[in-house]
């Protein structure tokens, strides 16, 4: 089987974003159990722990799954929380240290751990702030970080 250079532009290593599933469930919980109060949690996207500190995706896809969720509530899903995965780069059961969920990079070659905070941070926490939805803000984020135009890991 040959090896996959990409899936609808999405590198090796990243799934693609498709929050339909997402609203699909939101959806068929409020039709199928009369609507109960729901907290969406460990809701995150796997890339490449030595990505980039510029997770455009990872953006992409909270700025999708949250707008996704929004008009699930408009439609009267009763979500009451939203909790991304995760806060940290951690070790992951399946993939261990090869994977990456965090908001922010963790050195584990480091014996101090230093943490560095990925464009995602930057995101959510203006997000979350300003109450913007709007994954355009991912371009004036990355304007005004310093280690964004070039910042990887090795």
């Amino acid at each position: 089987m040959p090896k996959r250079e990409n899936w609808d532009g999405v590198p090796p290593g990243e799934l693609p974003i498709d929050s339909s599933g997402l609203q699909g469930v939101l959806e068929s919980i409020k039709q199928l159990y009369g609507n109960p109060p729901i907290y969406i949690h460990e809701n995150g996207q796997r890339t490449l722990h030595n990505a980039s500190l510029n997770d455009t995706s990872r953006v992409q896809y909270l700025n999708t799954s949250l707008a996704c969720i929004l008009h699930s509530m408009r439609n009267g899903s009763d979500v009451r929380g939203y909790f991304t995965w995760s806060f940290l780069d951690v070790f992951e059961l399946t993939d261990g240290y090869k994977s990456s969920y965090g908001l922010y990079y963790v050195d584990f070659k480091d014996p101090d751990l230093k943490r560095y905070p990925k464009l995602s941070a930057h995101w959510y926490s203006t997000f979350l702030k300003e109450r913007r939805n709007n994954v355009n803000g991912v371009i004036e984020l990355k304007n005004k970080s310093g280690y964004s135009q070039s910042s990887h890991f090795a």
